[in-house]
Parts: structure tokens; sequence; C-alpha cells
């Protein structure tokens, strides 16, 4: 490690050992895998429950959101045993060519803080911690330098002892286009393989689950209108499960929200993985099936284009998979 960043940066104090029964599966022993930082390839991240549960007292863009999610993937297979994670700046960039867009969210990583509920190593009991995202971190002035970053030592204490986590797929997070989308994705990608297959939430607990800033959307009309409809029928179209919230009534007022989510049928799933096989995660690929454009003139053009005989025909099994084209 360069010397420079060893004293920028303040020393690291490793998490306690989490003392914990045989067989038991830490978050921490789940490895990201894959291309998760390229938007054009695909990987899976690891995000434990108490990163997913947040309440966020410093509202996050999507921006940001997705600028987290990519640091915590790729430090997380070392997160516990390396004080010190480092990354291209170029490889955070995405499809932008400047460093502008990264710099500015690094700046509301640092001013972020949330509220995490966990288990107390001291007591053992659930508490509530208020911490930051991001630790100490440096960035290098050149172009094609590394960004140097750190997480708070509170935090690699209760990440180090999760036991429940969501597994990103990342060409859905970046195809996902708002904050709000990300959030409920995160949330159900989180509880899909739990038995139960439903929670109830009070409107107050949902709109923080979604990370919608205070003082906005307060009315519930508004909130659903432009926050919880528009991120169920995005997750619903990207993603391998289906999410439903039913308001429950007292009176003329809507008090909670009645959440249900459950795989997609075994022909639903198959024309997903097909799709997303076929075009390799590609992000324009994703959008048009959230847009709907499954139309034979829509695909006959599509098909058409150059290097895109495989996605046509990816299509192509899609619609027969759905009755959408009769022979």
């Amino acid at each position: 490690m360069n010397q420079h960043v060893s004293t920028f940066l303040p020393q690291f104090q490793e998490p306690q050992p989490v003392n914990r029964k045989k067989g038991s599966l830490l978050a921490t022993e789940i490895k990201t895998t894959g291309q998760f930082l390229d938007p054009n390839h695909m990987g899976k991240i690891i995000k434990p429950r108490e990163l997913v549960d947040i309440v966020e007292l410093s509202p996050l863009s999507r921006n940001e959101l997705v600028l987290y999610n990519q640091l915590l993937g790729h430090a997380w297979n070392n997160i516990t045993t390396q004080p010190v994670h480092k990354v291209l700046k170029a490889a955070l960039r995405g499809s932008h060519e400047s460093n502008d867009r990264i710099d500015e969210s690094l700046d509301e990583l640092m001013r972020a803080m949330v509220k995490v509920r966990a288990s107390d190593p001291d007591t053992g009991e659930m508490a509530t911690f208020r911490v930051h995202l991001l630790g100490t971190n440096k960035t290098e002035d050149r172009k094609d330098g590394y960004f140097y970053y750190t997480f708070p030592p509170d935090l690699l204490v209760i990440l180090s002892q999760s036991k429940v986590w969501a597994t990103l797929a990342s060409h859905i997070m970046y195809t996902l286009r708002s904050k709000y989308s990300i959030r409920l994705y995160e949330m159900i990608e989180r509880r899909i393989s739990l038995i139960k297959q439903s929670e109830e939430f009070t409107v107050d607990e949902m709109r923080s689950m979604l990370g919608v800033p205070p003082g906005k959307l307060e009315r519930y009309a508004d909130f659903n209108k432009y926050c919880l409809k528009l991120a169920l029928a995005e997750v619903n179209q990207l993603c391998d499960f289906t999410v439903d919230a039913m308001p429950i009534k007292k009176g003329h007022t809507v008090e909670k929200l009645f959440v249900t989510w459950m795989k997609k049928s075994h022909i639903d799933c198959l024309g997903y993985r097909e799709f997303v096989s076929g075009i390799g995660g590609n992000k324009f690929g994703l959008q048009v099936l959230y847009l709907g454009v499954l139309r034979t003139s829509c695909l006959l053009q599509l098909a058409r284009q150059p290097g895109l005989a495989k996605f046509g025909g990816c299509l192509l099994i899609i619609l027969r998979l759905r009755k959408l084209v009769r022979e």
C-alpha cells in the first residue's frame, strides 16, 4: 500500500469476531461475482439487510445510491479484512466521460447519515444506530487516477454480523430509472427467499424504505402516484418476481400497505432469463422490455439492425412464450 495512503487514512480497527452457531451463514461469506461495475455486463452485488432497510437522514439521489452500491460491491469480498479499498475512477463513470458527477456524488455520500437497525454486539438486543455510509477517502487528481476509500468502523461491526442479505443483479440496478425503483428492488430482493410472502408497513415506513425525502409527497395520493406506482410498474417489468402493495384504510385514510411478492411463473422466468442472457445485460435491451416494445414490427426492425440479430432472436423467444405471436 502506498505510504501516502497509510498516513492519510485512519488506523483500521478490525471488528471483533462474531460468535455464531455452527452452520449459520454470514453475509460477508457470500461473494460478489461478475463485472458489476460495467453497465454493459452482468454481475451480482451482495448488500446486507442492514443497508437495505435503512432510513436515510440525508436523502440520496439515484446516482449516489448506484455509486454506493458500486463501492460496496467492489469492496465486499474483502470488506472485513482489508482496511483500504481502491478503484479506478474511470470504472465508476459508466457512460459518462467526466469525473465531475462522481466527485459530486462522493461529496453527498460523505455527508450522508442513515439510521440502521441491527443487533447490538454488546447486548445482543436490537438497537438503532446512526452511522455514516462512507469513511475517510482520497481521490487522485489525475483523470485516470484511483479512488481510495474506507468504511466507518462502527458500520463494519454491524455488517460483519449480518446474516440476511439481498443479491442484486447489476444490470437490473443500472436499468431501473428512479431511486424509488432501486430501493423497492433491494427491499424485495432481500425478502424473496423468505418463507413469508407478505408484510405490512405503515405509509411512513414505506416512504422511508423507498427513500422519499422528508417534506415531499406527504399526501398518500401524491406518494402513490409519483413514487409507489411507478416503482411497482418498473420492478414488475424488469425483475423475475412480482410485487404488489394493497392500501389498508381506516375510514377514508390509508394507514398501512399490505405488500406481497412472489416469483414469476416458470414461463415468465424462462423468457426473462433467455432475454437477459441473450442481450448480455445490455441496458438498451432491458429498457425495450420495460417500455413494452414487444410487437412484431418493432421486433423485425430491431432484428435487422447490425449486432442485434441475437437480441431480436431473444425477443422472438419471449413473444412465443407469452403467446404474443401466433404461428
